[in-house]
């Protein structure tokens, strides 16, 4: 592995490590302004909105 290598790695782990604190914080929010299990909860709910407008649920996978 050479430096570029390494350096690439290096950016991507920190933006994993940001990432990874910016859903923590948000789920901690979720949590606090009454979903019960964060951004699952906001999940399960967002969805069962789309249902009640007839609208199909997307796949998690297109979702990303």
């Amino acid at each position: 592995m050479d430096y570029s290598d390494s350096n690439h790695i290096a950016i991507l782990e920190s933006r994993v490590d940001h990432l990874e604190t910016e859903i923590s914080y948000l789920n901690k929010i979720l949590v606090r302004c009454g979903f019960p299990e964060g951004i699952v909860t906001l999940k399960q709910t967002a969805n069962e909105m789309l249902s009640e407008k007839g609208l199909e649920e997307e796949r998690d996978s297109d979702l990303g």
